[in-house]
């Protein structure tokens, strides 16, 4: 084979599967140190490889944008023809990812068998996570084993930033938990009331419980905190998600939805405990880490939806009201204590 020396690789889905496929360019990287590594983004998650190491430049496609896809979609092609890529990488099937992969002129495109357009591909098994699929698609060029850990590279100005408010509030990383209660599809929220039971529970217990969120979600976090009845604080809004992530480094465990915030705490490697209802995790996007669990019930209709619904399609909503405020206290504090074990 040719020696790869330029090399882009697309991942335009949104935050979750854009922090699960950080490995890939550390491994490109690690197969052809010497080769450019380029990477394509939508808008929204540049963010989370601006200050990676392993990327050269990052392009945006602004596909989610009716009026700016198309105009957005030309000028890509137009900057990959003219950059003669010798390696194309996709982990996302899209039929637009695909059409930029071929158009791009790219020797070779790899991509996973589903993948229109690519030249090179390799049978993956079913059921294998999400974080550990794009490293296999890799075996088609080499070998090699790679890690898997997701990474997150947090700038010292964030960090400063977060740091201020945890001196600001007197937080104690000894006793922070984050709490992640929301999410963009309705049916993936555990219930507010019991999140507001837990907080109240770990609080009584000594426990400093921090509300992780967007701005959108600063008022579901400020409504369980005023249910609780106790003292938590309310982080939502106040960061980057960057940012959010380096307050959840600061965590000794995150209580967390299937949401982003889950995938932001394995990249830092704080212990998730994470609340599926609608979702499964054989869909592939679960907690990756030893010490990570997660809670569900089983259901005839569960999963009704890779993605969740507005509302519960049965009408019950059991799949999250059947995971009780015992089931993820006994967890969240046996966590605790085997986390403390450990530090000891």
């Amino acid at each position: 084979m040719k020696e790869i020396e330029r090399i882009f690789f697309i991942q335009t889905a949104f935050f979750g599967d854009v922090i699960m496929s950080t490995p890939i360019p550390r491994a490109l990287k690690q197969l052809y140190p010497n080769a450019r590594l380029d990477i394509i983004l939508i808008p929204e998650t540049r963010i989370i490889y601006q200050d990676n190491p392993y990327v050269d430049n990052i392009y945006l496609f602004d596909k989610r944008n009716p009026f700016k896809r198309i105009p957005s979609f030309l000028r890509l092609v137009h900057t990959l023809r003219k950059n003669h890529y010798d390696l194309a990488v996709s982990v996302h099937i899209s039929f637009s990812s695909s059409l930029l992969m071929l158009l791009s002129g790219a020797k070779i495109r790899l991509g996973y068998p589903r993948q229109k357009f690519k030249n090179l591909t390799i049978d993956l098994p079913k059921g294998v996570p999400v974080v550990k699929r794009g490293l296999l698609l890799l075996k088609a060029l080499s070998d090699r084993e790679f890690d898997y850990q997701t990474e997150l590279y947090i700038n010292p100005e964030i960090q400063k930033k977060v740091q201020e408010y945890i001196n600001n509030n007197e937080l104690n990383p000894e006793k922070m938990i984050a709490i992640a209660p929301g999410s963009v599809w309705a049916t993936k929220r555990w219930l507010p009331e019991y999140y507001a039971e837990v907080v109240k529970a770990l609080t009584e217990e000594g426990y400093q419980c921090v509300m992780i969120g967007s701005a959108e979600e600063r008022k579901l976090c400020e409504d369980i905190i005023k249910a609780s009845g106790v003292n938590a604080f309310n982080s939502a809004g106040n960061f980057n998600i960057l940012g959010s992530a380096e307050l959840i480094r600061n965590c000794r465990l995150i209580i967390t939805n299937d949401s982003a915030p889950l995938h932001l705490a394995n990249a830092v490697k704080t212990p998730v405990l994470a609340i599926f209802g609608p979702t499964v995790e054989r869909f592939g996007c679960f907690p990756y880490r030893e010490e990570d669990r997660v809670l569900q019930v089983d259901l005839e209709c569960r999963p009704c939806g890779k993605h969740g619904h507005k509302k519960c399609p049965e009408g019950h909503f059991r799949c999250m009201k059947d995971i009780t405020v015992d089931m993820v206290l006994k967890n969240a504090k046996e966590m605790l204590n085997i986390e403390a074990k450990e530090v000891q």
